[in-house]
């Protein structure tokens, strides 16, 4: 296999070789060009991004691909879903909720709504 990238060479004290050895050992990494490359990314993408930057309480990041960021943007611009957030909070309301539960949850709003609508 030819790759037609450039080459640099990395020059690193026994200890960072050691640690990065053993945390591709413990990752089932084998290839060090691949594991480079992704950690220069990782920190070209933590280096732009704000310092303080902490999910709110009770909220998470999630990082993902510029594939998957892109199929998502898809999505928006074809009027699927408001944004990327939404979309990616519906479908894991979808794979948590269970079926039931949506379906009382339908129900009883409608049930609400017909009370309501007796009341006026």
């Amino acid at each position: 296999m030819t790759d037609d990238g450039i080459k640099i060479t990395v020059r690193m004290g026994t200890e960072d070789f050691q640690a990065m050895d053993a945390f591709m050992v413990d990752h089932d990494l084998e290839n060090k060009s691949i594991f480079v490359r992704d950690a220069i990314r990782a920190y070209m993408e933590s280096y732009d991004s704000p310092k303080d930057q902490k999910a709110p309480e009770g909220g998470i990041f999630v990082r993902l691909s510029d594939l998957h960021m892109d199929a998502l943007n898809q999505l928006v611009q074809r009027g699927i879903c408001l944004d990327e957030e939404e979309f990616i909070r519906r479908c894991v309301l979808e794979k948590i909720v269970p079926k039931t539960i949506e379906e009382e949850a339908y129900a009883d709003s409608f049930r609400t709504a017909q009370r309501n609508a007796a009341l006026k």
